[in-house]
């Protein structure tokens, strides 16, 4: 069982950091975060939103015409703008273009609602560049900011799981328990497998929507759990059905997993 323990420590590095995994969720229901963030919605609820293109383009995948179209608005600038063109360069892989303006917004946002988004932000940015500990700074101070925000908390969680604090990141997590969430619940039996916990996991992993359980990342991690399990064949055609992301990084974990799945049903 050792052999799975590095697998399954770097499927928690891809899974919060990589943004190149489909995380868009179709059911609005299933996505606890939608009232402060567009970044799970599908093309088909942004396309029902009623926010302008301006709003919602760079999350549909319409980043440089949504640039341009923001440009037009220039002598309007405030926080929110800068909020908008920063969203932008991020979901572009941009860093640094990100980072600059959501430091310009948080120098003009007035509430504290707002400046712990750009927190929150600038967060990400930095652990873009694996700046972990100002990452966890900007994080806990954006939480500090405005507590009831779901966003900061649920960033920090994955920051805890990925440096293996798993009892830290559990607690911040069953604080959002009473609500579906796709990745709350993912990231609930992911640690609890990590733990050797596998009944907490299978609770957990019973929560998650048979649509999403083919996610490369989800169908990663529960392939795991079914060989920690020794259900072996369970695993292979876990992996088998699965939706490959085309991350590179998780091409490469589906490909170990796959490897110990062979070797185990070979000994069978």
């Amino acid at each position: 069982m050792a052999n799975l323990v590095p697998v399954f420590f770097m499927l928690f590095l891809i899974s919060c950091s990589s943004s190149r995994i489909e995380r868009k969720i179709n059911d609005s229901s299933w996505d606890s975060f939608a009232d402060e963030s567009f970044m799970r919605w599908s093309d088909k609820r942004l396309e029902a939103s009623h926010s302008s293109r301006k709003v919602v383009g760079c999350y549909s995948g319409e980043i440089d015409s949504t640039l341009n179209s923001l440009k037009t608005d220039f002598a309007k600038k405030d926080s929110l703008y800068w909020l908008q063109v920063a969203n932008c360069y991020y979901l572009k892989d941009e860093w640094s273009k990100a980072d600059f303006f959501y430091r310009l917004g948080l120098e003009e946002a007035s509430s504290p609602q707002l400046k712990a988004h750009f927190l929150n932000n600038l967060a990400l940015v930095q652990l873009k560049y694996n700046e972990w500990e100002k990452g966890r700074d900007y994080l806990k101070e954006s939480i500090k900011l405005a507590p009831k925000s779901k966003i900061p908390r649920f960033n920090l969680s994955q920051l805890y799981l990925q440096f293996g604090h798993f009892q830290v990141a559990i607690k911040i997590l069953k604080e959002f328990e009473g609500t579906k969430d796709v990745d709350i619940y993912f990231s609930l039996a992911n640690a609890f497998v990590f733990m050797g916990d596998l009944l907490s996991a299978e609770k957990y992993f019973n929560l998650i929507p048979k649509e999403s359980m083919k996610r490369e990342d989800i169908a990663d991690s529960y392939a795991i759990y079914m060989l920690k399990s020794g259900k072996n064949k369970e695993a292979e055609e876990i992996m088998n059905e699965r939706e490959r992301s085309g991350a590179p990084e998780l091409t490469k974990i589906s490909q170990k997993i796959e490897k110990i799945i062979s070797l185990r049903l070979k000994q069978e």
